[in-house]
C-alpha cells in the first residue's frame, strides 16, 4: 500500500486568502511597485534620458518576480502515523518545495479541537496560524509545547484529519463529532 493510500495518511494544501496582515503586506508590495515606478520614471525626466522610459514596464515586472513570492502564502499540512507536519510552501528556482515549519506527535499535544474563537486556544505563547481565512469554519487548532513554551497551531481541517487527530489524541474531546466536508 502506498503511502497516500495508507489509511494514517492525510495531505492538503492550499492558499491563504488576503485578509488581515496578508492584505497590509500585498498593499505595501504594490504601493513599493508604484513608488518605484514613479521614482524611475522622475529619474528618466530629470536626466532627460527619454528612451529609458520604454524599459519601465520590464524593469517593474522583474521587481514583481523577484519580490511577489514574499507575500504569497501557500501553506500545507501533512498527517503521517501519528505526526502532524505544518509549513508554507516555497518557491525555489521555479519549483515547489514544501518547508515543514513545525511538527506535533499528536499523542503529546495538550489539547486538539474545532477553531471557534480566539478564547477556544488558551493562553499560548506562540500562534502558528496557517488557516487558510479567519472566517473559515473548517479550523482545527493543536496546542503542543515547544522548549516548554505553549504553542497553538491553527490549520484548515477536513474530515479525515479529525478522525486520525481524534484517533491518535486522547486530547481530542473537542473535535469528536465535528463536521468537517472534504
Amino acid at each position: 500500500m502506498s503511502e497516500p493510500e495508507s489509511l494514517n495518511y492525510a495531505e492538503y494544501s492550499y492558499e491563504q486568502k488576503s485578509e488581515g496582515k496578508i492584505r497590509l503586506k500585498r498593499t505595501l508590495m504594490v504601493s513599493l511597485y508604484v513608488f518605484v515606478a514613479l521614482g524611475y520614471f522622475l529619474f528618466c525626466y530629470v536626466t532627460r534620458i527619454i528612451p529609458l522610459f520604454a524599459i519601465a514596464p520590464m524593469l517593474i515586472y522583474i521587481l514583481y518576480l523577484c519580490t511577489w513570492r514574499l507575500v504569497k502564502y501557500d501553506c500545507y499540512w501533512e498527517f503521517n502515523s501519528g505526526t502532524l507536519y505544518i509549513g508554507k510552501i516555497r518557491i525555489k528556482r521555479k519549483t515547489r518545495v514544501r518547508v515543514p515549519d513545525v511538527s506535533v506527535v499528536i499523542k503529546e499535544a495538550i489539547d486538539v479541537g474545532a477553531f471557534v474563537r480566539i478564547e477556544d486556544v488558551g493562553a499560548v505563547g506562540k500562534i502558528y496560524d496557517y488557516s487558510e481565512s479567519q472566517r473559515s469554519d473548517k479550523r482545527i487548532y493543536v496546542v503542543f509545547e515547544i522548549d516548554n513554551v505553549r504553542c497553538a497551531a491553527i490549520i484548515e481541517g477536513t474530515a479525515k484529519l479529525a478522525k486520525l487527530l481524534a484517533s491518535f489524541s486522547k486530547a481530542a474531546t473537542k473535535i469528536k463529532g465535528m463536521e468537517f466536508h472534504g
